[in-house]
């Protein structure tokens, strides 16, 4: 079977799809990660297509492996379009098979997945208070926190006080019963994430997610070797390497994201990587339904898995909306695992109607890919 076409599909504020065509007329399904900056995942498709029509679709380690190698410049955008087109290819030859995709990798280990919920902390304790219990009532076992927001102008003591405050909040809330894990993505300063973590440490906190950037390993291997907390980093690394030198600084839970660490073939690698390291996966999902529904397979075809994101419900129902009719069940803290062949979800035909392609605007005074506050100066913009 031959590839025969790469359709990228732009779709609402941050899809890429891509669907690989085959002379059978196969249609596999992918997703590319980079969802910021989709457009120019796809140049860098367009690019690749001509290298990959003809190509037999069954030499999926192959094209994965040359694709990565044959660029002499690496990067999310590449690693994202890779990605798209791996995804793909492992639907095509489930498909093909007539199996789901973790039945290639030696069948599941869990019937379902257990995910958390998204709780937005308030400064307003009453509403907090009914979110978390929102979250307990629906059945979820762990909610992930961000303590960092609507803290605009406070003193780094105050900031580190209300954060922890806002936790100690959950904890006495939501009791033993439900685990409670971090996100700061990388909102603090090294020093700020360590004195953080520090008074957390008697919460029980599951994991405590990018305390600090990634790019320079041995700040990392210092930070955890300091609290007892276990590190959660990985989302934003693109290569097994990466997830190998985090690992031996001392992570404790890997986050790789099925859309731009070489898609399915790169993230099981780095499963394996972690299992050999005695630690956990907890998968990345940002973006939509093939990142969704690759990653519930990771999760099933794995030992050494711990729980799975899951978007806020406004940006998971758009992503039901991009489906057809096979949508994901969501029940008591767990997903169910698609089980038919391939992935085991399809994309809505009229997709592009559902959700027209946008742009995200963005200003270099904004945190524009999180929806933050303008952190414009204020006086300085009155007095400009």
């Amino acid at each position: 079977m031959k590839i025969t076409k790469i359709e990228p599909i732009l779709s609402g504020n941050r899809h890429l799809f891509v669907k690989v065509h085959t002379d059978e007329g196969i249609v596999g399904l992918g997703e590319s990660g980079l969802w910021a900056m989709r457009e120019g995942v796809v140049g860098t498709l367009k690019c690749l297509e001509p290298v990959l029509v003809g190509e037999d679709v069954n030499r999926i380690n192959f094209i994965n492996e040359r694709l990565y190698e044959e660029h002499q410049f690496k990067g999310m955008n590449i690693q994202s379009a890779i990605s798209a087109i791996d995804l793909a290819l492992w639907d095509i030859k489930g498909k093909a098979l007539g199996v789901p995709v973790y039945d290639l990798f030696g069948g599941k280990y869990r019937d379902k997945i257990r995910v958390w919920r998204h709780i937005t902390p308030s400064n307003d304790n009453e509403l907090f208070r009914a979110l978390l219990l929102e979250a307990k009532e629906e059945g979820f076992t762990a909610v992930r926190i961000n303590p960092c927001r609507d803290m605009e102008g406070f003193a780094s003591s105050k900031r580190l006080a209300t954060m922890y405050q806002r936790i100690a909040f959950a904890r006495e809330v939501l009791g033993d019963e439900i685990d409670i894990a971090i996100e700061i993505h990388r909102e603090l300063n090294g020093d700020e994430s360590l004195m953080l973590c520090k008074m957390l440490e008697s919460l029980n906190i599951l994991f405590f997610e990018d305390p600090i950037r990634s790019e320079n390993i041995e700040p990392l291997k210092e930070f955890t070797a300091k609290t007892v907390v276990p590190i959660a980093a990985g989302e934003r690394c693109i290569s097994i390497q990466e997830f190998e030198m985090m690992l031996n600084a001392g992570m404790r839970i890997a986050r790789p994201d099925v859309c731009t660490l070489g898609g399915f073939t790169g993230s099981m690698k780095v499963c394996a990587l972690a299992e050999a390291h005695h630690a956990y996966i907890v998968p990345h999902v940002p973006v939509s339904v093939i990142n969704i529904a690759a990653s519930l397979h990771m999760a099933a075809a794995i030992p050494n898995f711990l729980i799975m994101e899951t978007f806020p419900p406004k940006t998971f129902h758009q992503a039901l909306d991009c489906m057809g009719d096979d949508k994901f069940k969501l029940k008591d803290g767990y997903m169910e695992i698609p089980d038919g062949p391939g992935w085991g979800v399809d994309l809505a035909d009229d997709i592009e109607q559902r959700n027209p392609y946008v742009t995200i605007p963005w200003k270099l005074d904004q945190y524009h890919c999180y929806g933050g506050a303008d952190t414009t100066d204020k006086t300085q913009k009155k007095n400009s």
